[in-house]
């Protein structure tokens, strides 16, 4: 399908001497001008709650049609029925009407230049009850914030692939940005583009201006995506950002106006992507205050900034959208509306609001995409540096410190060593082991391919084209709906994320249809048959001691937490042992349950035998996640995940009554025990020869939030991509 074509709805809002009360004009559209008034319907009071809600730290992503969402559609309908009241009400409606009679989208500008005050109102919540739909979630009716500038911009032709500039900043006196997890978080959300030659991706990792200014001499670029810290100075009414100075290390702020004059003169730099906290935010009192409008103000054709923090799946999933969209050739708002619906279908309630456009561009088109991208092979490969010498300041290719090539599966088992007893108690001789999972292996296929691996990297910050700083669930993490990061559930947003498993249809087939990675071998799980009920009490001289499988398989993000794994049963329950080094634990957030994946936890995925599914299959209804965090001061903190109705990722919060569990903390970390009734897991077939599917996980926390630092799995083939689909677990065996 082509590219939305658009006619405008040009919508200016002027403030009146009577305060809450605006001129409403529509200055263009097909259906001709008209006039009005606004009462805005909030108080300061009101609208600083709603934006509270809709902008706070995120704890993960939630499900459709959670308390959330309900305070986005109410806080929506009011704004809708406000500004498009009476005439101006009329003119939407019929002009929407001749927009689809002409087989074109209907592009509402936002002029708030004159109404300085209602410029941090969150407009992308925008809700048309009568039609059950908010304006910006459909690529017929995006809501950009446009800044009329005297100069036309013309659409800039680029051949394939699109140049990206990767600025990452991390001031050695600011909180440190946990780079190498947005990494590993998205390390294949650019990977088709990639190969096929519609992106590349230049890392500027010393993100000091005179940097800067070096690396853009060694452009052309397109678009700079930044990530960083953010602010907004309010004595002065300007945005900033934090670059790192050059002798220092420490951060020295630069406004947005600064930036802008670095910018002017590189005429193919086309878009600004801010992953900064408050990049969106500007002063009442100076509609061109903050970062994002003043570098529109001063040439940039378009600026995405985020008005919230976006968790880490939903930036992955954000990104990848984006960038694809752009490279296809779809114009900036029509690719922003490709986004957010990309967010939205992964069960996600409102982070799909929180990118903010600001357009100077009047048709939206700011690159002509031509020509037939480059072959991927001709992208060029970084050299090594000599000894002794520092790295290149700019290589068109980076290959992530944090990510070197590991071996192919079959090699990573041959080169494990032998797995030793855990130093919590000494086990009775006598029983056998088990199979034990080998830790090593896994992962994306073609990790020795550093070209791949360069902008995979690279990609993952800019995959964020509006990343804060993601998290390690949304694969769980990141999944449809924060690794934490990123990712949804223990596999989401580590993926602060993960990717979504059932991306939103969309006119390519490269997005349609993911590949997903072959079903592999990787050991099974065994639970040994105990005969006398296991006591839940942290204290572990009642169990046989019978090692399963290590913990040591990264999902995502750079977490050194580890853990020695122990299964038994008996006819009444499946008991856990995990005995995990972790040098500093920390409790999950204790008001979001759905979240303790977040926190320093142990996570079992466990559901019905899985021989026989299709790599594609996806969860199933008696599949669960099985969470247990460390306490803090209390009983640890329990809590088992569903899958949603679509099975592709797991957000539902289920039953946990029955289920017992206790923590000791150790020298190394902590000890967990825990024992899940059968009855409170759906799978009836409990004796000796059951064949089970199941995954053992451990999660560690960052420093100073809720944020996932990593998780790793006793399954070397677990990841944000597969989280969803239970072919790619283990089978677990009951023995007798």
């Amino acid at each position: 399908m082509a590219a939305m074509e658009y006619l405008d709805f040009d919508l200016a809002v002027e403030a009146t001497p009577t305060p809450g009360t605006y001129q409403v004009s529509v200055l263009a559209s097909p259906r001709g001008e008209a006039s009005g008034q606004m009462v805005f319907p909030f108080n300061a009071d009101a609208l600083e709650n709603v934006i509270l809600k809709l902008g706070r730290t995120r704890t993960g992503v939630r499900s459709l049609g959670s308390p959330t969402q309900s305070v986005a559609e109410k806080f929506g309908r009011e704004l809708f029925d406000a500004l498009f009241a009476g005439e101006v009400g009329s003119r939407f409606e019929s002009s929407l009407d001749e927009a689809a009679d002409s087989g074109k989208g209907l592009r509402i500008r936002l002029r708030l230049g004159r109404a300085p005050q209602l410029a941090d109102v969150p407009w992308e919540y925008l809700y048309w009850a009568s039609r059950r739909r908010f304006l910006v979630l459909s690529s017929k009716t995006p809501v950009v914030r446009y800044l009329e500038q005297p100069r036309s911009v013309t659409p800039l032709l680029v051949t394939p692939p699109l140049q990206v500039l990767l600025v990452v900043s991390s001031p050695t006196d600011l909180a440190t940005l946990d780079v190498a997890a947005e990494v590993q978080r998205i390390n294949g959300a650019l990977a088709g583009l990639e190969g096929a030659g519609q992106v590349q991706v230049t890392v500027l990792q010393t993100a000091s201006l005179g940097e800067l200014s070096r690396a853009l001499r060694q452009g052309p670029f397109h678009v700079l995506h930044f990530i960083g810290h953010g602010g907004f100075n309010d004595s002065t009414g300007e945005g900033m950002l934090a670059f790192t100075d050059d002798e220092t290390g420490r951060a020295r702020l630069v406004s947005g106006g600064d930036l802008a004059t670095l910018l002017q003169d590189h005429d193919t730099l086309r878009l600004v992507l801010l992953n900064a906290c408050e990049g969106g935010r500007q002063s009442p009192a100076d509609p061109l205050g903050g970062v994002a409008q003043a570098l529109v103000s001063q040439g940039v054709p378009a600026v995405i900034a985020m008005q919230f923090e976006i968790t880490d799946a939903a930036a992955t999933r954000f990104s990848a959208e984006f960038y694809a969209a752009i490279a296809d050739g779809y114009p900036i708002d029509a690719a922003l509306a490709e986004a957010r619906r990309a967010v939205y279908s992964d069960n996600n309630d409102v982070e799909w609001g929180t990118p903010v456009l600001y357009l100077r561009a009047s048709d939206g088109r700011i690159f002509d995409v031509a020509g037939k991208p480059a072959a991927a092979s001709a992208v060029p490969t970084a050299p090594d540096a000599p000894a002794g010498e520092a790295a290149a300041r700019v290589v068109p290719v980076v290959v992530p410190p944090w990510t070197p090539p590991q071996p192919e599966p079959e090699q990573a088992q041959a080169q494990q060593p032998p797995i030793q007893q855990p130093p919590i108690q000494q086990p009775p001789a006598g029983p056998a082991s088990p199979v034990a999972v080998a830790p090593g292996g896994g992962g994306v296929s073609g990790r020795s391919h550093p070209a791949r691996w360069a902008i995979l990297g690279a990609a993952v910050a800019v995959v964020a084209p509006i990343l804060f700083v993601w998290r390690p669930f949304p694969l769980p993490w990141g999944s449809s709906t924060d690794t934490s990061s990123p990712h949804p559930t223990p596999t989401d947003t580590v993926t602060q994320s993960g990717l979504p498993t059932t991306p939103t249809p969309s006119r390519s087939t490269r997005r349609q249809t993911p590949t997903l990675p072959p079903v592999r071998q990787v050991g099974t799980l065994q639970a040994e048959r105990v005969t006398t009920p296991l006591t839940i009490d942290g204290r572990t001289g009642d169990w046989a001691w019978q090692y399963v499988a290590r913990a040591t398989n990264p999902i995502a993000g750079n977490s050194s937490a580890t853990a020695n794994v122990y299964l038994m049963w008996d006819s009444d329950a499946l008991y856990v042992l995990a005995d995990v080094t972790d040098s500093r634990p920390r409790p999950p957030d204790p008001d979001d349950p759905r979240r303790t994946f977040r926190g320093d936890s142990v996570i079992l995925e466990l559901g019905p035998d899985k021989r026989g599914l299709a790599a594609s299959d996806l969860a199933r209804p008696t599949d669960a996640y099985y969470m247990f965090g460390v306490p803090d001061q209390q009983q640890p903190l329990v809590a088992v995940l569903k899958p949603n109705a679509e099975g592709t990722s797991f957000e539902l919060l289920g039953d946990a009554s029955g289920i017992q569990s206790a923590i000791e903390l150790t020298e190394t970390g902590y000890v967990l025990e825990a024992r899940i009734p059968w009855g409170a897991t759906g799978l009836n077939q409990h004796v000796a020869g059951t064949v089970l599917a199941a995954n053992v996980n451990v999660s560690e926390r960052k420093s100073g939030s809720f944020a996932n630092l990593g998780m790793r799995s006793t399954n070397p083939q677990r990841s944000a991509e597969v989280r969803a689909h239970p072919a790619y677990w283990h089978d677990l065996q009951l023995r007798a």
